[in-house]
Protein backbone atom coordinates (compact mmCIF):
# COMPACT_ATOMS: atom_id res chain seq x y z
CA UNK A 1 0.00 0.00 0.00
CA UNK A 2 2.90 2.23 0.84
CA UNK A 3 4.41 2.35 -2.70
CA UNK A 4 0.91 2.61 -4.18
CA UNK A 5 0.20 5.45 -2.04
CA UNK A 6 3.83 6.78 -3.15
CA UNK A 7 2.56 6.49 -6.80
CA UNK A 8 -1.05 8.01 -5.87
CA UNK A 9 0.91 10.82 -4.42
CA UNK A 10 3.17 11.83 -7.47
CA UNK A 11 -0.35 11.35 -10.17
CA UNK A 12 -2.06 13.88 -7.24
CA UNK A 13 0.56 16.40 -7.41
CA UNK A 14 0.60 16.18 -11.46
CA UNK A 15 -2.85 16.37 -12.28
CA UNK A 16 -2.79 19.14 -9.92
CA UNK A 17 -1.70 21.21 -12.03
CA UNK A 18 -4.61 21.43 -14.16
CA UNK A 19 -7.45 20.26 -11.89
CA UNK A 20 -8.96 22.91 -10.02
CA UNK A 21 -9.85 20.68 -7.30
CA UNK A 22 -9.18 17.21 -6.65
CA UNK A 23 -9.43 14.36 -3.77
CA UNK A 24 -8.30 11.22 -3.02
CA UNK A 25 -10.32 8.85 -1.32
CA UNK A 26 -9.22 5.87 0.23
CA UNK A 27 -12.11 2.84 1.76
CA UNK A 28 -11.39 -0.11 2.94
CA UNK A 29 -8.54 -1.36 -0.06
CA UNK A 30 -10.15 0.78 -2.92
CA UNK A 31 -8.80 3.76 -4.26
CA UNK A 32 -10.39 6.44 -6.53
CA UNK A 33 -10.48 9.96 -8.17
CA UNK A 34 -12.83 12.52 -7.77
CA UNK A 35 -11.71 15.62 -10.58
CA UNK A 36 -13.61 18.89 -11.11
CA UNK A 37 -13.46 21.03 -13.80
CA UNK A 38 -10.56 19.47 -15.57
CA UNK A 39 -11.43 20.94 -18.98
CA UNK A 40 -7.65 21.08 -19.90
CA UNK A 41 -6.61 17.33 -19.24
CA UNK A 42 -6.92 15.04 -22.39
CA UNK A 43 -6.37 11.26 -21.96
CA UNK A 44 -5.94 11.07 -25.57
CA UNK A 45 -2.37 10.17 -26.73
CA UNK A 46 -2.55 11.68 -29.80
CA UNK A 47 -0.72 14.73 -29.94
CA UNK A 48 -1.62 18.29 -30.12
CA UNK A 49 -0.02 19.63 -33.54
CA UNK A 50 -1.42 22.93 -32.53
CA UNK A 51 1.21 23.19 -29.98
CA UNK A 52 3.95 22.29 -31.74
CA UNK A 53 3.48 24.63 -34.50
CA UNK A 54 4.40 28.83 -34.86
CA UNK A 55 1.38 30.32 -35.11
CA UNK A 56 1.31 34.19 -36.03
CA UNK A 57 -1.99 36.15 -35.13
CA UNK A 58 -3.75 38.95 -37.17
CA UNK A 59 -6.94 40.96 -36.57
CA UNK A 60 -8.63 42.40 -38.16
CA UNK A 61 -11.86 45.02 -37.70
CA UNK A 62 -14.41 46.37 -39.39
CA UNK A 63 -15.01 48.93 -41.03
CA UNK A 64 -12.68 48.27 -44.18
CA UNK A 65 -10.26 45.28 -43.73
CA UNK A 66 -7.13 47.19 -42.45
CA UNK A 67 -5.45 45.86 -39.78
CA UNK A 68 -5.44 47.85 -36.33
CA UNK A 69 -2.30 48.67 -34.55
CA UNK A 70 -4.67 48.40 -31.31
CA UNK A 71 -6.44 45.02 -30.99
CA UNK A 72 -9.13 44.72 -28.91
CA UNK A 73 -7.81 41.51 -27.70
CA UNK A 74 -5.72 39.78 -24.74
CA UNK A 75 -3.89 36.72 -24.72
CA UNK A 76 -3.03 34.47 -21.31
CA UNK A 77 -2.14 30.86 -21.47
CA UNK A 78 -3.46 29.86 -24.97
CA UNK A 79 -7.21 31.89 -24.03
CA UNK A 80 -7.56 34.74 -26.06
CA UNK A 81 -10.23 37.37 -24.99
CA UNK A 82 -11.54 39.07 -27.66
CA UNK A 83 -13.72 42.79 -26.92
CA UNK A 84 -16.32 43.83 -29.40
CA UNK A 85 -17.34 47.38 -28.04
CA UNK A 86 -19.75 48.46 -30.96
CA UNK A 87 -22.80 46.92 -32.16
CA UNK A 88 -23.82 45.73 -35.31
CA UNK A 89 -26.13 43.67 -37.62
CA UNK A 90 -23.25 42.78 -40.01
CA UNK A 91 -22.10 39.02 -40.17
CA UNK A 92 -18.74 40.08 -39.08
CA UNK A 93 -17.24 42.97 -37.22
CA UNK A 94 -13.73 41.21 -36.24
CA UNK A 95 -12.09 38.87 -37.52
CA UNK A 96 -8.74 36.85 -36.27
CA UNK A 97 -6.45 35.03 -38.24
CA UNK A 98 -4.06 31.82 -36.66
CA UNK A 99 -1.21 31.67 -39.06
CA UNK A 100 0.54 28.80 -38.81
CA UNK A 101 3.56 26.48 -40.22
CA UNK A 102 2.08 23.47 -39.59
CA UNK A 103 1.08 20.91 -42.46
CA UNK A 104 -1.57 18.29 -43.49
CA UNK A 105 -1.46 14.94 -45.48
CA UNK A 106 -4.05 14.05 -47.94
CA UNK A 107 -2.92 10.10 -46.51
CA UNK A 108 -4.09 11.13 -42.95
CA UNK A 109 -6.84 11.90 -41.38
CA UNK A 110 -7.15 14.92 -39.11
CA UNK A 111 -9.70 16.06 -35.84
CA UNK A 112 -10.34 20.06 -34.72
CA UNK A 113 -11.31 21.58 -31.67
CA UNK A 114 -11.90 24.79 -30.31
CA UNK A 115 -13.64 26.09 -27.12
CA UNK A 116 -15.95 29.64 -27.53
CA UNK A 117 -17.48 31.77 -24.53
CA UNK A 118 -19.08 34.85 -25.08
CA UNK A 119 -20.68 36.99 -22.49
CA UNK A 120 -23.74 38.18 -24.81
CA UNK A 121 -25.24 36.25 -27.92
CA UNK A 122 -23.08 36.26 -30.87
CA UNK A 123 -22.41 34.33 -34.35
CA UNK A 124 -19.01 33.11 -35.39
CA UNK A 125 -17.74 31.81 -38.09
CA UNK A 126 -15.13 28.98 -37.86
CA UNK A 127 -12.62 28.30 -40.91
CA UNK A 128 -9.75 26.22 -41.16
CA UNK A 129 -7.59 26.68 -44.45
CA UNK A 130 -4.69 27.22 -46.40
CA UNK A 131 -3.08 30.51 -45.75
CA UNK A 132 -3.60 32.52 -49.11
CA UNK A 133 -6.06 29.79 -50.46
CA UNK A 134 -9.56 30.35 -49.78
CA UNK A 135 -10.49 27.39 -51.62
CA UNK A 136 -8.74 24.49 -49.88
CA UNK A 137 -10.43 24.34 -46.58
CA UNK A 138 -11.66 21.46 -44.53
CA UNK A 139 -14.61 23.40 -43.08
CA UNK A 140 -16.15 26.46 -42.92
CA UNK A 141 -19.33 26.94 -40.69
CA UNK A 142 -21.50 29.59 -38.77
CA UNK A 143 -21.73 29.29 -34.75
CA UNK A 144 -24.34 30.48 -32.91
CA UNK A 145 -23.03 31.43 -29.66
CA UNK A 146 -25.39 31.79 -26.67
CA UNK A 147 -24.90 34.17 -23.83
CA UNK A 148 -22.39 33.03 -20.58
CA UNK A 149 -22.30 29.29 -22.38
CA UNK A 150 -19.94 27.05 -23.32
CA UNK A 151 -19.27 25.76 -27.10
CA UNK A 152 -17.36 22.95 -28.00
CA UNK A 153 -17.01 23.05 -32.44
CA UNK A 154 -15.22 19.94 -33.26
CA UNK A 155 -14.59 17.70 -36.27
CA UNK A 156 -13.58 14.35 -36.15
CA UNK A 157 -11.94 11.90 -38.68
CA UNK A 158 -11.56 14.47 -41.34
CA UNK A 159 -9.93 13.50 -44.85
CA UNK A 160 -6.56 14.67 -44.80
CA UNK A 161 -5.75 17.66 -47.73
CA UNK A 162 -1.99 18.44 -48.66
CA UNK A 163 -2.01 22.07 -46.73
CA UNK A 164 0.48 23.82 -45.94
CA UNK A 165 0.26 26.86 -43.67
CA UNK A 166 -2.77 25.60 -41.58
CA UNK A 167 -4.48 28.81 -40.91
CA UNK A 168 -7.99 29.01 -38.31
CA UNK A 169 -9.89 32.12 -38.85
CA UNK A 170 -12.73 33.39 -36.80
CA UNK A 171 -15.31 35.52 -37.81
CA UNK A 172 -17.45 37.46 -35.23
CA UNK A 173 -20.34 39.53 -35.53
CA UNK A 174 -24.22 40.24 -35.36
CA UNK A 175 -23.38 41.23 -31.55
CA UNK A 176 -24.26 43.93 -29.18
CA UNK A 177 -22.19 46.21 -27.94
CA UNK A 178 -19.27 45.32 -25.16
CA UNK A 179 -19.61 41.51 -26.60
CA UNK A 180 -16.45 40.18 -25.02
CA UNK A 181 -15.50 36.27 -26.61
CA UNK A 182 -13.06 33.85 -25.44
CA UNK A 183 -11.21 31.08 -27.70
CA UNK A 184 -9.28 28.33 -25.77
CA UNK A 185 -8.69 24.70 -26.08
CA UNK A 186 -7.31 24.96 -29.71
CA UNK A 187 -6.69 20.99 -30.63
CA UNK A 188 -5.57 19.47 -34.38
CA UNK A 189 -4.75 16.39 -33.92
CA UNK A 190 -3.47 13.76 -37.33
CA UNK A 191 -3.80 10.05 -37.39
CA UNK A 192 -2.76 7.78 -40.16
CA UNK A 193 -5.76 6.51 -41.97
CA UNK A 194 -6.01 2.72 -42.26
CA UNK A 195 -8.16 1.27 -44.64
CA UNK A 196 -8.16 -2.28 -43.23
CA UNK A 197 -10.12 -0.62 -40.13
CA UNK A 198 -13.72 -0.26 -42.65
CA UNK A 199 -13.05 -3.15 -45.13
CA UNK A 200 -15.89 -5.06 -43.85
CA UNK A 201 -17.98 -2.14 -42.74
CA UNK A 202 -20.42 -1.31 -45.90
CA UNK A 203 -22.89 1.97 -44.94
CA UNK A 204 -25.30 0.09 -45.93
CA UNK A 205 -26.99 -2.49 -43.59
CA UNK A 206 -27.10 -6.53 -44.93
CA UNK A 207 -24.26 -6.14 -47.18
CA UNK A 208 -20.94 -8.57 -47.52
CA UNK A 209 -17.90 -7.92 -49.16
CA UNK A 210 -17.67 -9.77 -52.38
CA UNK A 211 -14.89 -8.00 -54.05
CA UNK A 212 -11.56 -5.53 -53.53
CA UNK A 213 -7.95 -4.29 -53.91
CA UNK A 214 -6.48 -2.41 -51.08
CA UNK A 215 -3.26 -1.43 -53.03
CA UNK A 216 -0.83 -3.47 -50.66
CA UNK A 217 0.68 -5.14 -53.04
CA UNK A 218 3.30 -3.97 -55.05
CA UNK A 219 2.20 -5.56 -58.06
CA UNK A 220 -1.35 -4.27 -59.70
CA UNK A 221 -3.11 -7.69 -59.70
CA UNK A 222 -3.80 -8.98 -63.33
CA UNK A 223 -6.59 -11.37 -61.78
CA UNK A 224 -8.44 -8.35 -60.29
CA UNK A 225 -7.65 -5.76 -62.89
CA UNK A 226 -7.08 -5.67 -67.18
CA UNK A 227 -5.26 -2.60 -69.09
CA UNK A 228 -7.11 -1.33 -71.91
CA UNK A 229 -5.00 -0.31 -74.64
CA UNK A 230 -5.98 2.09 -77.18
CA UNK A 231 -4.38 4.67 -79.77
CA UNK A 232 -5.39 8.95 -79.46
CA UNK A 233 -8.77 9.86 -80.74
CA UNK A 234 -10.34 6.41 -79.69
CA UNK A 235 -12.94 8.02 -78.02
CA UNK A 236 -14.34 11.12 -77.44
CA UNK A 237 -11.67 12.23 -79.15
CA UNK A 238 -9.56 12.08 -76.28
CA UNK A 239 -5.77 13.19 -77.13
CA UNK A 240 -4.25 9.97 -74.92
CA UNK A 241 -2.67 6.84 -75.81
CA UNK A 242 -3.24 4.09 -73.60
CA UNK A 243 -0.66 1.52 -72.96
CA UNK A 244 -0.41 -1.86 -71.01
CA UNK A 245 1.35 -1.16 -67.76
CA UNK A 246 4.44 0.94 -69.59
CA UNK A 247 5.11 2.97 -72.21
CA UNK A 248 7.99 2.49 -74.70
CA UNK A 249 10.20 4.05 -72.86
CA UNK A 250 9.48 1.59 -69.69
CA UNK A 251 7.95 4.27 -67.63
CA UNK A 252 5.12 2.91 -65.81
CA UNK A 253 1.86 4.52 -66.33
CA UNK A 254 0.16 2.56 -63.45
CA UNK A 255 1.85 1.48 -60.28
CA UNK A 256 0.98 0.10 -56.81
CA UNK A 257 3.24 1.58 -54.05
CA UNK A 258 2.68 2.56 -50.30
CA UNK A 259 -0.41 1.68 -50.46
CA UNK A 260 -2.75 3.11 -53.15
CA UNK A 261 -3.05 2.75 -56.91
CA UNK A 262 -1.38 5.62 -58.84
CA UNK A 263 -2.50 6.15 -62.88
CA UNK A 264 0.27 8.54 -64.28
CA UNK A 265 -0.04 10.31 -67.17
CA UNK A 266 2.73 11.60 -68.87
CA UNK A 267 4.20 13.14 -72.25
CA UNK A 268 7.13 11.18 -73.59
CA UNK A 269 7.82 11.96 -77.33
CA UNK A 270 4.56 13.54 -79.08
CA UNK A 271 2.63 11.89 -77.25
CA UNK A 272 0.62 11.67 -74.12
CA UNK A 273 0.23 8.36 -72.48
CA UNK A 274 -1.84 7.39 -69.43
CA UNK A 275 -4.24 3.91 -68.03
CA UNK A 276 -7.15 2.73 -67.93
CA UNK A 277 -8.00 -0.50 -65.78
CA UNK A 278 -10.65 -2.59 -65.94
CA UNK A 279 -11.97 -4.50 -62.38
CA UNK A 280 -13.42 -8.49 -62.28
CA UNK A 281 -14.10 -7.35 -66.57
CA UNK A 282 -14.79 -10.71 -67.56
CA UNK A 283 -17.79 -11.40 -64.36
CA UNK A 284 -18.03 -8.36 -63.16
CA UNK A 285 -21.09 -7.20 -60.90
CA UNK A 286 -24.61 -7.26 -60.74
CA UNK A 287 -26.54 -4.35 -58.11
CA UNK A 288 -24.60 -3.85 -55.07
CA UNK A 289 -22.63 -0.92 -53.17
CA UNK A 290 -19.71 -0.13 -54.57
CA UNK A 291 -17.03 2.41 -54.04
CA UNK A 292 -13.30 4.00 -54.00
CA UNK A 293 -11.20 6.47 -52.14
CA UNK A 294 -9.57 8.93 -54.40
CA UNK A 295 -7.07 11.50 -55.00
CA UNK A 296 -7.71 13.95 -58.58
CA UNK A 297 -4.83 15.28 -60.56
CA UNK A 298 -5.03 18.19 -60.94
CA UNK A 299 -4.44 20.90 -64.33
CA UNK A 300 -6.39 22.22 -67.31
CA UNK A 301 -6.83 18.52 -69.74
CA UNK A 302 -7.49 15.97 -67.39
CA UNK A 303 -10.89 14.19 -66.88
CA UNK A 304 -10.09 11.34 -64.57
CA UNK A 305 -12.91 8.93 -64.09
CA UNK A 306 -13.95 6.64 -61.72
CA UNK A 307 -17.01 4.69 -63.81
CA UNK A 308 -18.88 1.17 -64.41
CA UNK A 309 -19.66 -0.64 -68.23
CA UNK A 310 -21.83 -3.31 -68.77
CA UNK A 311 -19.86 -7.36 -69.18
CA UNK A 312 -21.93 -7.14 -72.00
CA UNK A 313 -24.98 -6.27 -74.11
CA UNK A 314 -24.80 -4.53 -77.26
CA UNK A 315 -23.03 -1.43 -78.51
CA UNK A 316 -22.96 2.37 -76.82
CA UNK A 317 -25.94 4.12 -75.74
CA UNK A 318 -28.10 1.39 -75.46
CA UNK A 319 -25.72 -1.23 -73.31
CA UNK A 320 -25.94 1.30 -70.46
CA UNK A 321 -22.86 3.17 -68.59
CA UNK A 322 -22.95 4.70 -65.06
CA UNK A 323 -20.51 7.37 -63.99
CA UNK A 324 -19.67 7.30 -60.42
CA UNK A 325 -17.38 10.06 -60.74
CA UNK A 326 -15.92 12.52 -63.23
CA UNK A 327 -14.19 15.82 -62.95
CA UNK A 328 -12.13 17.64 -65.42
CA UNK A 329 -9.80 20.21 -64.64
CA UNK A 330 -10.31 22.93 -66.24
CA UNK A 331 -13.78 22.84 -63.42
CA UNK A 332 -11.30 21.96 -60.63
CA UNK A 333 -12.94 19.93 -57.49
CA UNK A 334 -16.11 20.04 -59.41
CA UNK A 335 -17.39 16.27 -59.66
CA UNK A 336 -20.29 14.65 -61.22
CA UNK A 337 -22.09 11.88 -61.83
CA UNK A 338 -23.86 10.57 -64.60
CA UNK A 339 -26.20 7.72 -65.84
CA UNK A 340 -26.31 6.90 -70.14
CA UNK A 341 -28.56 4.26 -72.15
CA UNK A 342 -30.26 4.84 -75.48
CA UNK A 343 -32.99 7.22 -73.70
CA UNK A 344 -31.06 9.81 -71.59
CA UNK A 345 -27.24 10.36 -73.39
CA UNK A 346 -25.20 13.36 -73.66
CA UNK A 347 -24.76 13.14 -77.68
CA UNK A 348 -28.46 14.33 -77.34
CA UNK A 349 -28.07 16.39 -74.27
CA UNK A 350 -30.62 14.05 -72.33
CA UNK A 351 -27.78 12.01 -69.76
CA UNK A 352 -29.11 12.34 -66.56
CA UNK A 353 -26.37 14.01 -64.30
CA UNK A 354 -25.91 15.97 -61.61
CA UNK A 355 -22.66 18.28 -60.92
CA UNK A 356 -21.47 19.70 -57.31
CA UNK A 357 -18.23 20.79 -55.70
CA UNK A 358 -15.68 18.53 -53.93
CA UNK A 359 -13.44 20.76 -51.50
CA UNK A 360 -10.12 19.59 -51.82
CA UNK A 361 -11.09 17.00 -54.37
CA UNK A 362 -7.66 17.55 -55.81
CA UNK A 363 -5.73 18.25 -53.12
CA UNK A 364 -7.12 14.92 -50.62
CA UNK A 365 -8.78 11.80 -50.59
CA UNK A 366 -12.79 11.43 -51.14
CA UNK A 367 -14.74 8.58 -51.47
CA UNK A 368 -17.46 8.01 -54.21
CA UNK A 369 -19.52 5.72 -54.22
CA UNK A 370 -22.74 3.71 -55.79
CA UNK A 371 -25.91 2.39 -54.65
CA UNK A 372 -27.24 -0.02 -57.05
CA UNK A 373 -30.84 -2.06 -56.77
CA UNK A 374 -33.52 -3.09 -59.08
CA UNK A 375 -34.80 -0.21 -58.02
CA UNK A 376 -33.01 2.75 -58.41
CA UNK A 377 -28.89 4.14 -58.81
CA UNK A 378 -27.64 6.63 -56.37
CA UNK A 379 -24.58 8.14 -56.08
CA UNK A 380 -22.60 9.46 -53.13
CA UNK A 381 -19.65 11.91 -52.31
CA UNK A 382 -18.33 11.60 -48.90
CA UNK A 383 -21.25 10.20 -48.07
CA UNK A 384 -23.75 12.79 -49.19
CA UNK A 385 -26.03 12.06 -52.41
CA UNK A 386 -24.88 12.90 -55.48
CA UNK A 387 -27.23 11.37 -58.31
CA UNK A 388 -30.73 9.58 -58.10
CA UNK A 389 -32.16 7.86 -60.78
CA UNK A 390 -35.06 5.73 -60.46
CA UNK A 391 -35.90 2.61 -62.45
CA UNK A 392 -39.58 3.04 -64.55
CA UNK A 393 -40.29 -0.28 -64.28
CA UNK A 394 -41.30 -0.28 -67.50
CA UNK A 395 -39.29 -3.23 -69.37
CA UNK A 396 -37.36 -0.97 -71.40
CA UNK A 397 -33.95 -1.34 -72.38
CA UNK A 398 -34.29 2.38 -73.68
CA UNK A 399 -34.84 3.78 -70.11
CA UNK A 400 -33.34 0.72 -68.10
CA UNK A 401 -30.63 -1.23 -69.35
CA UNK A 402 -28.92 -1.76 -65.77
CA UNK A 403 -30.10 -5.58 -64.98
CA UNK A 404 -27.00 -7.08 -66.04
CA UNK A 405 -23.71 -7.28 -64.72
CA UNK A 406 -21.22 -4.17 -65.03
CA UNK A 407 -17.82 -4.06 -64.28
CA UNK A 408 -15.58 -0.95 -62.43
CA UNK A 409 -13.10 1.19 -64.54
CA UNK A 410 -10.48 3.47 -63.33
CA UNK A 411 -9.22 5.88 -66.03
CA UNK A 412 -7.00 9.62 -66.74
CA UNK A 413 -7.82 10.37 -69.68
CA UNK A 414 -6.40 13.87 -71.60
CA UNK A 415 -8.52 16.25 -73.42
CA UNK A 416 -11.02 15.09 -75.46
CA UNK A 417 -14.58 16.66 -76.02
CA UNK A 418 -15.01 17.65 -72.12
CA UNK A 419 -11.77 16.96 -70.65
CA UNK A 420 -10.05 19.72 -73.32
CA UNK A 421 -13.29 21.54 -73.83
CA UNK A 422 -11.59 24.72 -72.83
CA UNK A 423 -7.97 23.32 -74.20
CA UNK A 424 -5.43 21.78 -72.46
CA UNK A 425 -2.16 23.27 -70.87
CA UNK A 426 0.81 20.82 -70.83
CA UNK A 427 2.52 22.10 -68.58
CA UNK A 428 0.39 20.05 -65.62
CA UNK A 429 1.86 17.18 -67.12
CA UNK A 430 3.54 14.82 -65.63
CA UNK A 431 -0.01 14.55 -63.09
CA UNK A 432 -0.69 11.05 -61.42
CA UNK A 433 -4.67 10.12 -59.68
CA UNK A 434 -3.94 8.35 -56.81
CA UNK A 435 -6.38 5.92 -55.42
CA UNK A 436 -6.59 4.10 -51.66
CA UNK A 437 -8.79 1.63 -51.94
CA UNK A 438 -11.81 -0.34 -54.85
CA UNK A 439 -14.40 -2.21 -52.79
CA UNK A 440 -17.51 -3.97 -53.67
CA UNK A 441 -20.82 -4.83 -51.41
CA UNK A 442 -23.83 -6.92 -52.42
CA UNK A 443 -26.63 -7.79 -50.26
CA UNK A 444 -26.15 -11.17 -48.20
Amino acid sequence: MNYIKCILCMLTCSLSVVAQSMSVHQGGEQLYFSLNEVDSITFDATPNLWQRGNTSLRFYYAPGWNQTADPAYTENHGTYSITLNKATTAQWQAQMHFITDLTSDAHNNYGFRIKLRSNKAVTATVKLYQDGNDNLYYFEERVPLSADEDCIFERNDMAGLDMSKVCLVLDFGGNRAGTIIKVSNILFTEKAYDSSQDTNSCPLPDYKLVWHDEFTSRIISTVRWTYQTADAGWVNHELQTYVNAKSPKGKKVAESSDGTLKIHTFKEGDKIYSARLYGSKSQGFKYGYIEARIKLPKGKGTWPAWWMMPVSGGSWPGCGEIDIMEEVGVDANIVSSSIHCQAYNHPTNTQKTHAMTCVGAEDGFHVYALEWTEDYIRTFVDGTEQLYFENDKQGNNDTWPFNKAFYPILNVAWGGDWGGYAGVDESALPLTMEVDYVRVWQKR
